[in-house]
This record gives C-alpha cells, structure tokens and sequence, in this order.
C-alpha cells in the first residue's frame, strides 16, 4: 500500500494560486524542457474551491482575515516573528508571527479522489477548527529518470490544500501542538485509504521541497551512475591485465597468436567492447544529469530573483497605499470637523440636543429609547436610572420621561421624569432611599 503524508508550510499567497492554477503566466515562465511539468497531463488535473472564498483571490481573503482579527482583538494582525525578553531569568524566547494562510503538500496515489480530500478536510476541520480553502490535484508532476527518454517518466501524484489557519469566533490563529500534527498525518491516511508515512522523529529526514527533492534525487543516481562507470572501468582494466599475462605466459609465436586471437574473439569483440559501450553511455548519462542539475539551479536563482522583486515591489505599493489612506483619512476628518462646525452655527440647539443624547444614554436610556425622547416625545419607561452625582442607580415604575426647554433658559433643554428635572427626582429618590434605611429611634435612644 502506497504511503500518505501531509508537509504544511506558511502559504506564498503570491505565487501560490498561479502555480496551482497553472495560469498562462505561470506557464510561459516555465522552461517547455522542465523536467517535473507536463502540459499534455495537465487536462488529468481537478480543483475546488470553498464557498467561503469563490470569486476572492488569496490576497484579498488575507486582506479580510487582517481586518477580522482587527475587529476581534482591537490590533493589527501580528505577521511577524518578535523576541520578548522574561523579565525575571533575562532570557529571550521568540514570539512566532501568525501564518492565517497556511498550505499543505499531500502525497496522493493515482486513484484518490477530490471527495477523500474534501473528507480529509473536514475532519480537520471538526477537530482543530482549520478550515480548507482550496484544493488542487495535480497530475501533471513527476520527473524523468533517464533525461531525453519518454518511458522513464515517474509521476508524482500529490494535492495542494490551502488552508484558512483563523479561529475566527476569537481573531487568534489556532495553534496546533506536535502531537496534533502526527494526528493529522494519521487522519489523511484512513481519510485516503493509504498507508501512513513514517514520522520525522523516526527518520531524522527533513522534507525537501520539490525541486530540492528532483535535485538531490538526480545527485544520488548521478553518483550511482559515477560509481557504475567506476566498476565498469575496474573491470576493464583487470581484463586487460588478464589478457597481457596471458601473453607472457605464451612465448611460442603461433601458440601466442592462437590465444590472442581467441581471447580477442570471447572477450575483445564481446564483454570489452559491451563494457566500452556501458562506460561511454553511463558518461553521456552523466553529463545529462549534471547539464539538468545546472538548468535546475539556474531556475531557482531565476525564481527567486522573481521572488525579491515581486516582494519589494509589493512594498513600495504598500507604503504607497498607507500614505494614500493616511492622507484620505485626514481629509475625511476635516471634512467631517468642518460639517460640525457649520451644523453647530446653523443650528444653535444642535449642540444642546448633542448634549441631551449623551445625558440619555449615561442615566441609562438605550439607543431607540433615547432616539425617542431627542424627537421630543414621551417616554414610559420601567428599569433603573443612573445619578453620576449619587453613583447610584435608582429604581424607577412606569415613569414618564420627556425632554423640555428649561424653565429659565428657553436655549436650554432638561430631561424631565414624570413633569420633574431630573437632578430633582434623583435627589427626592435619594431622600426616600435615606429615609427608609435610617435606624428607627425611641426617646431614649436606638431602639436595640
């Protein structure tokens, strides 16, 4: 049975959909010789994405999860890696940055199907609240063991996740331990009907990349073919050096001619010449293999090259869209200062209505209550009211609260309950409250 893993990574969110997607641009900066890419596979490919994230590029969704967590934790989300230093032993830890968009590299065999994938996911889901964004399978992969030969091709079935790492109830990134990790590994395994691979821990291997993989791979079968080429030679020279003792042990002209030219018809013109042709195919194998290796290691200098630029060119755009926001902020905000100001010179009792809507909502009124007596109509009102002056809150049963001019200021409103300011009432309910708690007293004292 084949084996199964699962390698997760923070995910390039720049790179990420057009490798997966094998968008036209993607494609025209492929080499047409690469090695682990074939366009004629390509129609074997499948793709799902969530509901959650149809119509949303990567970018975008990650822009969302940014704001999200701002909402959630009232901070920017925290992307980066940063040291603390404990106070008390001195010692510095690093603070791992959130990865909200991870992806995971799962190695298929040539049935698995999208549903076991989808099956996968939603386990995970239910288990650790990660949720899959999208999947690709893809097909397509793999690489030539003999360069230039077409039936030495050895695919490599394997499927992208990308997964939304948010726990989006608290804006905090869920955090997975080691051992929930392994679980995960074991969970695709039944979820695929595949055997699990062998864990790290076991191995002491590191996961290697795809194209690091392709390159070490190649390295080993070029050492091996180095070593072929090495016994062949061996070989060689050990019946070379049979066929020179041969000759001395011979003195007699004819009987040496003899042995010549029958050791030249068994060995000369059949396992020599068999050998030479082994040494001279295993070289040009070689050659092959380093000439790869070198197209390889060029790509990855191109691709990272590519890497740098894109990121400081998203940078750049980046400080530009800050100071562009900075600058429309500040603009909205004087436009809005500006429209107070007028607001309060057009209107004289636009500032005390302000202040009435605040009064409202501190003695305990909530928004449509408020909003009823700003319209200046009454309000029945049962609950408990607020004195700031008290700090107490006073019971009150079916009172009426309205907002009135004040009696000696017709500039002025005051917030009334039952026909009294309500200073007044909160002042009698004080009174009333005094009055009830105070310990009752006979002639000669405290009644005991």
């Amino acid at each position: 049975m084949a084996k199964t893993s699962d390698n997760i990574r923070p995910c390039n969110i720049g790179q990420s959909e057009a490798h997966n997607r094998r968008t036209p641009q993607y494609l025209a900066h492929i080499n047409k010789e690469n090695i682990y890419l074939r366009t004629d596979l390509m129609d074997g490919n499948e793709a799902w994405v969530s509901p959650h994230i149809k119509g949303v590029s990567l970018r975008e969704y990650y822009k969302c999860l940014g704001e999200m967590v701002k909402a959630k934790t009232g901070r920017a989300m925290q992307t980066k890696d940063r040291t603390r230093v404990n106070r008390k032993t001195g010692k510095s830890v690093i603070v791992r940055g959130s990865t909200p968009i991870k992806e995971g590299v799962v190695v298929c065999s040539t049935d698995t199907t999208m549903e076991q994938l989808q099956r996968y996911g939603q386990l995970c889901r239910e288990r650790w609240g990660i949720t899959p964004l999208q999947i690709f399978i893809h097909r397509d992969e793999g690489h030539y063991e003999t360069p230039g030969n077409a039936t030495s091709w050895k695919p490599n079935y394997h499927a992208h996740i990308v997964w939304d790492w948010m726990n989006h109830d608290t804006g905090k990134s869920c955090k997975l331990t080691p051992q929930d990790m392994s679980e995960m590994q074991t969970i695709l395994a039944e979820a695929l009907d595949m055997e699990r691979g062998t864990a790290k821990e076991l191995t002491g291997r590191e996961h290697l990349e795809r194209t690091d993989y392709i390159i070490a791979k190649q390295k080993r079968e070029a050492e091996k073919a180095r070593a072929a080429k090495e016994r062949t030679e061996a070989e060689l020279k050990a019946v070379k050096s049979e066929l020179k003792t041969e000759k001395l042990k011979n003195s007699a002209a004819e009987v040496g001619t003899t042995i010549l030219d029958g050791i030249g018809s068994m060995i000369g013109t059949s396992k020599v010449k068999r050998q030479e042709q082994e040494i001279g195919a295993l070289r040009q194998e070689v050659a092959a293999r380093d000439e790869t290796i070198e197209i390889l290691q060029t790509k990855i200098q191109t691709m990272q090259s590519e890497h740098r630029r894109e990121l400081t060119t998203m940078q750049a755009r980046h400080v530009t869209e800050t100071v562009n926001m900075k600058k429309q902020y500040e603009k909205d905000l004087s436009f809005l200062q500006s429209v107070v100001r007028k607001a309060l010179t057009w209107f004289p009792r636009f500032r005390e209505m302000l202040r009435m809507d605040e009064l409202c909502r501190k003695v305990g009124f909530n928004d449509e209550q408020t909003e009823t007596l700003i319209g200046g109509k009454p309000l029945k009102y049962s609950g408990t009211l607020y004195s700031e002056t008290h700090r107490k809150r006073f019971k009150a049963e079916n009172v009426i609260a309205r907002i009135a001019s004040d009696e000696t200021n017709s500039r002025k409103f005051g917030l009334k309950i039952d026909g009294m300011p309500i200073v007044r009432w909160f002042r009698e309910q004080a009174e009333r409250l005094q009055h009830y708690v105070q310990p009752k007293r006979n002639g000669s004292g405290l009644k005991m």
